[in-house]
């Protein structure tokens, strides 16, 4: 049981990647510009261990994350966006007698967007992304996943003007993730909400779920979670912008559910 439960809780430290993406991915960057994000962002969670039928079993665990992910995006034509995304992680997992500690690249995505349709107020995209494995997956499995995964993307996005100069943009995208090996593969949806109530200032909240699909075994992995996110983004100036933000994992299934906060800096180009 001890072992089952380290294991939910490191699947939670795999599925790490969706904290905070960019507000606008569905907007393609201009031909020749792009963005770059640097994010850091601590995570806890205490939760109790599952047994392999799904139910809770005695003993308390707990999981500290730091992850630092920087994201680039850049325009290679007024359709095309390619981009990379990798994320380092440093993690503490803390189950009463038994406790494991790493640092490393977890994973690095690389992507490639493609813009169906811009119009003034809306936009539709797709996006095919690879995920490579961590670095020392095969001796820390709660840092990196040692198998590739491959996802399909779609991604649609509007705008709206709004009184007094405020703006709004409302984006929702759906996924799904193969994972070759022993995981499974997942569907993945994401909501934001976003609105300039100010030309400096612009208030998020974003809503990321997964869901395993338990296609790997009847004995593999089965699970879900569901995150929301606020955030507040300042522009410093036309190139420059600060973020803030919090999220909470609000329910899931066979893993931890925690929270953390965020800070980023955004550079445009």
């Amino acid at each position: 049981m001890m072992r089952q439960a380290l294991a939910v809780l490191g699947l939670g430290l795999l599925l790490g990647s969706a904290l905070a993406r960019p507000a606008a991915a569905q907007w393609p960057q201009p031909e020749g510009g792009g963005q770059i994000i640097l994010q850091m962002a601590p995570y806890w969670a205490n939760q109790d261990g599952f047994d392999s039928r799904g139910n809770r079993v005695p003993g308390r665990g707990s999981v500290t994350r730091l992850d630092i992910s920087p994201y680039w995006e850049h325009g290679l034509t007024q359709r095309w966006t390619v981009g990379f995304a990798p994320r380092l992680q440093a993690s503490w997992m803390d189950q009463g007698s038994a406790r494991h500690e790493g640092f490393g690249l977890a994973d690095a995505s690389i992507f490639a967007r493609y813009t169906v349709y811009r119009g003034d107020f809306n936009v539709l995209a797709v996006q095919g992304t690879v995920v490579t494995p961590g670095v020392g997956g095969r001796h820390n499995t709660y840092i990196a996943d040692p198998h590739p995964s491959f996802e399909a993307r779609v991604l649609y996005g509007h705008s709206v003007e709004l009184p007094r100069g405020m703006s709004a943009f409302g984006s929702v995208a759906g996924a799904y993730r193969f994972r070759p090996g022993s995981a499974a593969d997942e569907l993945r949806a994401d909501v934001t909400l976003g609105v300039r109530p100010l030309p400096d200032w612009m208030v998020m909240a974003q809503y990321f779920g997964t869901y395993g699909l338990r296609n790997n075994g009847p004995n593999g992995p089965d699970y879900a979670i569901h995150r929301a996110q606020f955030s507040i983004v300042h522009d410093l100036n036309a190139r420059h912008s600060i973020q803030l933000g919090y999220m909470r994992e609000l329910a899931g299934r066979r893993v931890s559910l925690g929270q953390a906060v965020m800070a980023a800096w955004w550079y445009r180009y």
